[in-house]
């Protein structure tokens, strides 16, 4: 159109010939004839007040074919391929009935997919040096045979990739649980040997509590675990697998070369499986790029390993945290074992940090409690004396005289029961939960059935809520069989004799 534009503008304004023009504008006089007949069709003057899309219009008006078949309504088609089931064959077979001698059905697919190109752009991504770790769960899945069972053990990979240069790492583990997840992560890092200030997972539960388009709520042990590396949690969008476009690439390419190529080879636990995982996964960091010098492991030592920030001094543990409340008695349960708070706290909503070694209890953001972990299951209670209110009385009025008390209402069994569960602890406060749940079984069972049952717990030395439950429920048991097998005798009910042959007179 520039050249269009100064063929005009030597014509009307400076009058030159066709020749002067065409060796003035480099091209020959016949297309200096041409673009002038075309403009006097067209009725343009100089100047020249158009845009070039509408010079180009004017100069070059589309052609009417004749007897060229009609072209499919590819917008419209385009908006039904959304609809479920509709494909294109179906679309075409419904042209071709419209317009039997329309085009064929390469053409109108090639139509279609030109459409989509031209109307479905992307944006591409620059990811910097050292900034961004992208982190999924392969689709794909591995199995391996469980020596003691026979039983197939299914192996599931985490995959994660630095996109700079699309150096990656790959691991195999038995679920896709919070541990495993935070594990691999801490992983990932090590083998990088350093951290990037980004990390990007997929919008799993192990990642992000609550989902949400502007502020996500993350899993709690997940973001301490980022807080220890320093590095900045940013979940990519549900259903938006382009947000880490790297990661579903190099899902792909840990597919083809590591999980295909390893199809016909029998494993027997996850520790052969990540070695050869680890041997597949060099060959893949040493393969060289297509269209490009060098490899994935040259890449990451050029661009992304002077950049990433330095691993921390120690290695992460992973920690569970649990919501629970403090109980009357002011212990707070964790996996069945009961750690004790001071007495001020008893019936608040608190915070427990769980490690394999350590547990801590929080109020808020208020650490008010910490132990080594309790494995002893023979002593489910740890109790620090200073927690406890003076002679041993928790709050609501609950202590050691007050089921003493109710007991000596049941009956002196059930007392000389309570008696020796409250004595059987270092602190009486320990035996509450156990004294608490014997006084609720009392308000469905009887006197007679409590005494009993507590009866026999004292003869069985039985001193905890488990196990009088267990007894209690086989005291009843027994009861109803004797009351099902007991005769009842009463004037108006008939004896054997009334059955006896011969003792009626016809």
């Amino acid at each position: 159109m520039l050249k269009a534009r100064e063929i005009l503008r030597l014509k009307y304004e400076l009058g030159l010939s066709l020749r002067e023009i065409g060796k003035a504008c480099n091209c020959g006089k016949t297309t200096v004839s041409e673009v002038l007949e075309r403009a006097t069709k067209a009725q343009i003057t100089y100047p020249l007040e158009l845009s070039d899309k509408q010079l180009m219009s004017l100069l070059y008006p589309p052609v009417e074919n004749q007897g060229s078949p009609p072209e499919p309504d590819i917008e419209e088609i385009y908006c039904e391929m959304k609809k479920k089931n509709v494909t294109l064959m179906l679309l075409w077979e419904e042209y071709k009935e419209k317009h039997p001698d329309g085009i064929m059905y390469t053409q109108f697919c090639e139509r279609y997919r030109k459409f989509k190109k031209e109307n479905q752009l992307t944006i591409h991504k620059e990811h910097k040096a050292g900034q961004e770790v992208e982190t999924d769960w392969a689709g794909d899945t591995m199995s391996y045979v469980n020596p003691e069972t026979g039983e197939i053990m299914t192996a599931y990979i985490f995959v994660a990739v630095l996109p700079a240069s699309s150096y990656p790492f790959a691991h195999a583990y038995e679920d896709m649980k919070t541990p495993n997840w935070i594990d691999a992560h801490v992983r990932a890092y090590t083998f990088f040997g350093g951290v990037p200030r980004v990390t990007i997972p997929d919008n799993t539960r192990t990642a992000v509590t609550r989902s949400d388009l502007v502020d996500p709520v993350l899993n709690r042990s997940f973001y301490e675990m980022a807080r220890h590396y320093n590095t900045t949690v940013i979940p990519a969008r549900a259903y938006k697998p382009k947000d880490k476009a790297a990661d579903e690439n190099m899902v792909g390419n840990v597919s083809r070369r590591i999980i295909a190529a390893l199809r016909n080879r029998q494993f027997f636990s996850l520790h052969e499986i990540n070695q050869a995982i680890s041997e597949h996964l060099e060959k893949l960091i040493d393969r060289p790029f297509q269209k490009m010098e060098g490899n994935r492991r040259t890449a990451f030592e050029r661009i992304d390993k002077p950049c990433l920030q330095p691993l921390p001094p120690m290695k992460y543990e992973y920690a569970d945290w649990v919501e629970a409340r403090i109980g009357f008695n002011y212990h707070v349960e964790y996996g069945g074992f009961f750690y004790s708070t001071h007495y001020s706290y008893a019936g608040r909503l608190c915070s427990v940090r769980a490690t394999s070694g350590t547990i801590e209890i929080y109020v808020g953001s208020e650490r008010i409690a910490a132990y080594p972990r309790n494995y002893n299951t023979f002593k489910r209670y740890t109790t620090i004396e200073d927690h406890m209110p003076d002679n041993h009385k928790a709050v609501y009025g609950w202590n050691p005289d007050r089921f003493l008390s109710w007991a000596e209402k049941v009956g002196p069994e059930t007392h000389k029961l309570i008696k020796k569960i409250l004595e059987s602890r270092e602190y009486p406060v320990q035996s509450y939960r156990a004294c608490m749940g014997i006084m609720r079984l009392c308000k469905s069972h009887s006197t007679q059935i409590m005494e009993l049952a507590s009866r026999e717990a004292l003869e069985r030395n039985t001193c905890s809520f488990k196990y009088f439950n267990i007894i209690l429920k086989q005291v009843v048991a027994n009861s109803s069989k004797e009351q099902d097998s007991k005769i009842i005798r009463h004037e108006n009910i008939r004896g054997s004799n009334a059955y006896a042959g011969g003792g009626i007179n016809a």
